[in-house]
């Protein structure tokens, strides 16, 4: 959206930390849709400072910047210039993609490649317009917050690193093994490197109980002859979790999903908020009154 020159000098100006202004920004465009406009004006300013500074006034914040530039950050204000200047400048998301360590090195456990899963799933949360969803979800008169943003949790195993089952929409890469051919030199390095105690020697070779499995894939990386080897690969995918004060576990929607039901489901749960929110309720609170089963219907 066009920002008017005024406009964008008085945001520059506004005493927000960068997540603050950032959902500032969000508010502005979001007024300015309302006033169906294509351009945020001072107008849209004007409200979006009445907003943002209900609880704290700006003089307020303005005098905390100045002490803290009197403490020693002599550079805050051309740092808050160039911060405010980097967030007009690119688009901003209401949600957050988490990922596991992975997407800094390879991780020995790793099962799916979560960077590309990223950019993917980011890429689909814009084309569903997750951020005017949510933006136009949340009442008048009440400024955007860090915690209204969506949540993807991506783990690239089965350990689960980033908690995908206690957000509101999580995914972990699985990979289940199984038997092959190959003969078994009975070392136990399976047996043993088992969390789940899934695995058993029998007759010279390796038997998997699919009931304890949790489709880690650590057998197949740990036998040193190649006796395991992965059925398949893929996501499975909670919906519904919630971390912190309210914590709870989410719902499993699937234990082994391919891409395309990964992109579904996801899909599904953005329009079960999108149909099924009272105000600016989460996708969490939705499924605890209404149920998951409406998302199944969707996939």
């Amino acid at each position: 959206m066009e920002w008017d020159s005024k406009a964008v000098d008085e945001f520059i100006k506004m005493p927000l930390d960068k997540i603050a202004k950032e959902n500032a920004k969000v508010f502005a465009e979001k007024v300015a849709r309302r006033n169906r406009s294509d351009k945020v004006t001072l107008k849209e300013i004007e409200e979006t400072k009445k907003v943002n500074f209900a609880r704290v006034p700006e003089e307020v914040r303005n005098k905390e910047f100045e002490k803290r530039i009197a403490e020693g950050e002599t550079d805050l204000r051309e740092r808050m210039v160039e911060e405010a200047r980097d967030i007009l400048a690119r688009e901003i998301d209401l949600f957050n993609v988490e990922l596991c360590h992975a997407q800094y090195f390879r991780c020995g456990n790793q099962n799916i490649e979560v960077r590309e899963l990223k950019r993917e799933v980011e890429q689909k949360l814009r084309e569903l317009k997750v951020t005017e969803m949510i933006a136009d979800l949340i009442p008048e008169g009440k400024r955007i917050m860090a915690h209204d943003r969506f949540t993807v949790s991506i783990s690239g195993c089965a350990n689960s690193c980033t908690g995908p089952e206690a957000r509101p929409f999580g995914v972990a890469g699985m990979a289940k093994p199984t038997v092959t051919d190959t003969d078994c030199s009975e070392c136990f390095t399976c047996v043993d490197g088992c969390s789940r105690h899934a695995i058993l020697i029998r007759n010279k070779r390796p038997e998997i109980d699919i009931t304890l499995c949790d489709c880690c894939g650590s057998c197949v990386k740990s036998c040193p002859n190649g006796v395991f080897a992965y059925e398949n690969t893929g996501y499975r995918i909670f919906v519904g979790g919630s971390f912190g004060r309210f914590h709870q576990v989410g719902y499993e929607l699937f234990k082994m999903a391919n891409k395309e039901t990964l992109f579904r489901a996801l899909e599904a749960s953005i329009e079960f908020i999108r149909e099924g929110s009272l105000g600016e309720e989460s996708l969490t609170s939705i499924i605890n009154r209404l149920g998951v089963a409406p998302i199944f219907q969707k996939i």
